[in-house]
């Protein structure tokens, strides 16, 4: 690990990814992770809830510049 810093009851973990892999199941035909394969899920701390993740709502970094 490279760097440890602790607030009130957070921990921020700063270190280097050394290696990833992935399940093939998950990946489409162009070898990409596919987001409804993966079926993630993510924590809503605020609500104390799990939410199912891989509905596509947008382009990065083109929808945005179309917001005035």
């Amino acid at each position: 690990m490279e760097e440890i810093n602790q607030y009130d009851k957070t921990l921020r973990i700063v270190a280097e990814i050394v290696n990833v892999s992935v399940d093939e199941a998950i990946l489409d035909e162009e070898g990409k992770i596919d987001p409804a394969k993966l079926d993630a899920i993510s924590y809503d701390p605020a609500n104390h809830a799990y939410l199912r993740v891989g509905e596509r709502v947008g382009t990065a970094f083109s929808d945005g510049k179309q917001i005035k």
